[in-house]
């Protein structure tokens, strides 16, 4: 919601993310699937977030293709639900969990279809807002509850064939400074969408720069003065709130 939002206001250009089912309630899921060509989408399931007000639509290929066939801005994570419940406890923070590209690389072959431009974004501040107690392995290992989890999340909807939809239990910790870089746009109408090696390729090239952008957002928060939550209200306050703190020249 944060990116949506800016680039909103900044540009006046809504995106369109493609979030998970389970972020839906069960009555506007088919709704909001069906909606995806009249600008609808499902809502109320998401917890503290309305995703139905950020213009997001239930994820699939289906949906993708019909936002991309109508020109629209759409965002996308693939890295799915075992990206987004990674463990921080085994050292998987901001680590890229995409599926195989000679195996899906479906998003890019949908952007060649349609020549989209392809923007990666990569945003280094989430994984730092919690403290993750246990994880998704960890929870269905318990006695009891690990199979009261198992069952659970095997009736949950599903925006990807095979996935686990099992979420780590965490406590939220005082947040620290976001951090997001939108990379070289990668323009793909000199790939054609029925070249599956040439569509892997494209997939790879997304996956590798994003990881960059990663890196490179990680070392530069190593170096912000202002990451921490303290100096970066102090020197705020002292100018009325009328601005925030600088952040890195790239």
């Amino acid at each position: 919601p944060l990116v949506v939002e800016e680039i909103l206001a900044q540009r006046g250009a809504l995106v369109r993310a493609l979030a998970h089912p389970v972020a839906f309630s069960s009555s506007r899921t088919t709704a909001g699937a069906n909606a995806t060509a009249t600008g609808g989408g499902g809502g109320g399931g998401g917890g503290l977030v309305d995703f139905e007000t950020f213009g997001a639509v239930p994820v699939s290929g289906k949906a993708l293709f019909k936002l991309l066939s109508r020109g629209e801005h759409t965002l996308l994570y693939p890295g799915g639900v075992r990206e987004a419940f990674k463990s921080t406890k085994r050292g998987e923070s901001y680590q890229l969990f995409w599926p195989d590209a000679s195996e899906s690389a479906d998003f890019a072959r949908v952007a060649a279809r349609f020549n989209a431009t392809i923007v990666p974004v990569a945003a280094v501040g989430a994984e730092e807002g919690f403290e993750m107690l246990l994880d998704a392995d960890e929870l269905l290992a318990l006695p009891f509850l690990g199979g009261r989890v198992k069952e659970g999340a095997a009736r949950a909807p599903v925006g990807r064939p095979g996935e686990r939809f099992v979420s780590p239990v965490s406590l939220p910790k005082l947040p620290g400074r976001y951090y997001f870089l939108f990379g070289a746009p990668i323009a793909t109408g000199g790939v054609d969408a029925r070249d599956k090696a040439a569509c892997a390729a494209l997939y790879s090239q997304v996956q590798r720069e994003l990881e960059e952008a990663l890196q490179y957002l990680l070392s530069k928060r190593d170096a912000d003065p202002y990451q921490e939550v303290l100096p970066r209200v102090a020197v705020e306050a002292s100018w009325n709130w009328g601005r925030q703190v600088p952040t890195f020249r790239p």
